[in-house]
């Protein structure tokens, strides 16, 4: 078990984008467009979705660090992030560097696999301020086949002080592998996503 430790927030300058990103088309298109039929993930996935070839770890290095704009596609090597009506950011942290949101709640991001893998862990922290979060796991036509719900870490005398780390770990059934995580709702720190075929 893993011991909370206090979250240390980018300096309070504006962040600075993320290159190689893709404007997703307007709003109104946007929720229709999130998730196979996008062009831009679609390209990024050269048409087709494979199985993964071997087990692979996506951390966030030093030179990922930045924000990912509302609406914008972020390739990274072994996933893609689509972020939906809400901004997300990649930053530093008491423990490495993570993916998370810029908001309380309301954040909305799916992390797209490049390949289809069988088995995924997601090592993920809740923060004391912030509201539950909702996380699901893809299939390949990136319908959540499995849904994890976790409310915002609570003490015994109801206050809301600390954090709360949790490896998430879903096996799928042979040709049910698993595309894409998608996360809604409260805040939440990103810190491992490890895919096995």
């Amino acid at each position: 078990m893993r011991t909370p430790l206090p979250v240390t927030r980018v300096p309070a300058k504006v962040p600075r984008i993320l290159p190689h990103q893709t404007v997703v088309a307007p709003r109104e298109s946007r929720a229709r467009n999130r998730g196979w039929e996008n062009p831009q993930v679609r390209e990024l996935l050269h048409g087709r979705r494979d199985l993964g070839p071997e087990p692979v770890e996506q951390t966030f290095a030093d030179d990922q660090l930045g924000l990912i704009r509302a609406g914008h596609v972020h390739p990274l090597d072994h996933l893609i992030v689509v972020t939906g009506d809400r901004d997300a950011i990649i930053e530093q942290a008491d423990d490495g560097n993570v993916l998370t949101g810029c908001y309380r709640s309301e954040n909305d991001c799916r992390l797209i696999f490049r390949y289809a893998y069988g088995r995924v862990r997601c090592t993920v922290r809740t923060l004391c301020d912030t509201g539950d979060v909702h996380l699901g796991f893809l299939n390949c036509l990136f319908q959540e086949v499995q849904t994890v719900n976790i409310q915002r870490p609570r003490s015994n005398r109801n206050d809301a002080s600390g954090s709360l780390w949790t490896t998430l770990e879903f096996h799928a059934e042979p040709l049910y592998e698993l595309q894409g995580i998608a996360w809604r709702g409260g805040m939440l720190q990103i810190s491992s996503v490890v895919l096995s075929p």
